[in-house]
């Protein structure tokens, strides 16, 4: 996700709950994939957990994007 969609995710999450709780887990999701990255080595327990964890973020971008293209069309 580019720079400008968090910034615009961040501003419409204050009035949208859904959006709110997607970002939230967005942003735990990102930062649990960063511990892992951090690691010298993933064991298959990691490999597995990675891969769980960029399918989940991948459906919540999806479902965020999703929200954004339905607020810009009501507005």
């Amino acid at each position: 996700m580019e720079k400008r969609d968090h910034e615009l995710i961040q501003k419409l999450a204050e009035n949208n709950h859904e959006l709110r709780k997607l970002y939230q887990e967005h942003l735990k999701i990102e930062a649990k994939l960063a511990k892992l990255a951090a690691k010298p080595f993933l064991t298959a327990q990691d490999e597995q957990e990675e891969k769980a964890l960029k399918r989940k973020k991948l459906r919540g971008v999806d479902l965020m994007m999703k929200i954004l293209n339905e607020m810009q069309k009501a507005a």
